[in-house]
């Protein structure tokens, strides 16, 4: 027997070129009927391949899609999701399975793996998950592949009667790539939420020595979002010695968590337009888009 075959692999497949017991020996299954060498680890984009082994008609959609795409973001234990035939009625463990409508011109083959295309892509994450979530995949996306956009707005014309359409739409408006975290776009979504308006996103200051997060670059207030990496003694020591610059130089800067973002939100959204006012900020402004 030659090199065992990589990547997740129907069983049927795998027993027209070796016998059972070794297959139950270098093998195990990770999907019903679809197995993977033990020695390769079953994550979230070789569990998707495998779900599309599930059935000859299924094709990537959803996260699963957006993986294939190249989105580096998905929420924490989310499933493989496929499309599968609308007449079935076949539930896979471990798998979501829209039986939703799909046309021939919205699969696409990428690198052997069949999913969702680019446009059908975006707007299924967004009819199918929470704002937020679908907005910070498509963040992702378009700083990915600029043209998508143009694609799914073309696509959402033919859209426009289906379930779920004025959700994604809802989506697709908000969109902006200069968001450049999961988180980041979380906060630019509660400052557009709280009508704190206004701002620029990653705006270049001191001379292009610093990019801030969020800034309104007139009243020198700004947001900075303080992820986990800045946990790390040298960044912060780092992000220290900006800040203290930046106040120097007549800036306010304030510095928000995950945490912040989630559970104080009302203190930190608070914090944020006490700073504002302090400022002589009018809820009138607008920063533009950065489609303008």
């Amino acid at each position: 027997m030659g090199e065992l075959p990589t990547g997740p692999a129907r069983a049927a497949d795998l027993l027209a070129s070796m016998t059972r017991y070794q297959l139950r020996i270098e093998y195990r299954a990770i999907l019903r009927g679809i197995w993977l060498r033990n020695d390769q680890a079953a994550d979230f984009g070789v569990m998707s391949v495998g779900a599309g082994m599930l059935h000859d008609d299924a094709v990537l959609c959803g996260w699963s899609a957006a993986h294939v795409w190249g989105n580096p973001f998905r929420p924490e234990n989310c499933e493989p999701e496929i499309v599968a035939p609308i007449k079935g009625n076949r539930r896979y463990e471990g798998v979501c399975v829209r039986r939703v409508q799909i046309d021939a011109e919205e699969i696409v083959d990428l690198d052997g793996v069949r999913c969702t295309s680019l446009a059908r892509t975006a707007i299924d994450l967004g009819r199918f998950n929470s704002r937020d979530q679908a907005v910070a995949a498509l963040d992702a996306m378009l700083r990915l592949r600029p043209t998508m956009l143009k694609e799914v707005e073309a696509e959402l014309k033919r859209w426009e009667n289906h379930w779920g359409i004025g959700k994604a739409n809802a989506a697709i408006r908000l969109v902006n790539p200069l968001s450049e975290s999961p988180w980041e776009t979380r906060l630019r979504l509660v400052l557009a939420d709280e009508c704190l308006c206004g701002w620029v996103l990653q705006c270049e200051v001191l001379d292009g020595r610093y990019r801030l997060d969020v800034a309104w670059p007139r009243l020198k207030v700004a947001v900075e979002y303080d992820g986990a990496h800045h946990r790390d003694s040298d960044q912060h020591a780092k992000d220290l010695a900006r800040w203290n610059r930046l106040r120097a130089a007549g800036w306010i800067v304030i510095a928000v968590t995950a945490a912040n973002i989630t559970a104080d939100c009302d203190e930190f959204v608070a914090q944020v337009r006490t700073a504002l006012m302090s400022r002589g900020w009018s809820c009138s402004e607008d920063g533009g888009s950065w489609r303008d």
